[in-house]
């Protein structure tokens, strides 16, 4: 099915080759009539708030994940979320996915997903509770590139389970915007078939991430043994075990 609309698409793109946006700037304010999404708008600089307006005033694909449960410590989910490069190499070390995340500053970074996929990723704003990215990404495999940007939103917090185990709740929402006007008029009139294809792809590493969150709940200490193995910086990989191994005590 999967490469039936990998073709379908592919030559769908080829027609699209000179459909693009207008240049016009979008104006910097956000004007969205989605009311379960708030961004912190109040609290981000203007450059940021200009970089959201570009992608959601006039998105061409937007999902709300429903929340997600992850069976770890708030900190140390801060920790995988603070450096994502350390937390690209536990994925493929621990056959996750095989994602490679490089850090160009402590908001930017690029990764790739060994499936065509490349993207700069920018954290615009974080607070204890919410973060907010901006990804430029492209995805090889067509007979031209499917570019564009997107916009995610992390919102995650603290919660208890039943038996009393701490871990962390949280919910994810995605825009996307395609740099090919055919392209995203395109994938509005076949939603939802196309729009949950690009979704997938931008909420696919928050995904992976849970999944590993899940291994370092299940297995503590082997991950603990094995962490010099896919951490290269001795003093993250020593915080990253104390993180653990509090998780551990605390939870267990």
């Amino acid at each position: 099915m999967k490469s039936c609309l990998s073709s379908f698409l592919a030559c769908l793109s080829l027609i699209a080759i000179s459909a693009a946006w207008p240049s016009a700037v979008l104006a910097c304010t956000i004007t969205l009539d989605l009311p379960d999404v708030v961004f912190p708008l109040e609290k981000m600089n203007t450059g940021a708030v200009c970089t959201v307006a570009e992608v959601v005033n006039d998105y061409t694909t937007y999902q709300l994940v429903p929340s997600v449960q992850v069976p770890i410590q708030k900190p140390l989910y801060d920790f995988l979320l603070d450096h994502p490069a350390l937390t690209s190499n536990a994925v493929r070390f621990y056959r996750f996915g095989g994602y490679v995340v490089k850090e160009v500053s402590a908001t930017v970074f690029t990764g790739e997903d060994r499936e065509g996929g490349e993207a700069t990723v920018t954290l615009l704003y974080q607070d204890t509770t919410r973060r907010v990215y901006h990804l430029r990404g492209s995805q090889r495999g067509y007979f031209i590139p499917i570019t564009g940007t997107g916009i995610v939103m992390l919102n995650y917090h603290t919660t208890f389970g039943a038996d009393g185990r701490e871990g962390v709740e949280t919910r994810v929402t995605v825009f996307s915007r395609l740099d090919n006007r055919f392209l995203a008029n395109l994938v509005k009139l076949l939603r939802p078939i196309l729009q949950r294809l690009i979704n997938n792809k931008l909420t696919k590493g928050v995904k992976t991430v849970n999944r590993l969150t899940e291994f370092l709940a299940q297995e503590p200490e082997e991950v603990r043994r094995e962490a010099d193995q896919f951490v290269t910086d001795a003093g993250q990989a020593q915080t990253f075990r104390t993180l653990l191994l509090a998780s551990v005590k605390k939870g267990g």
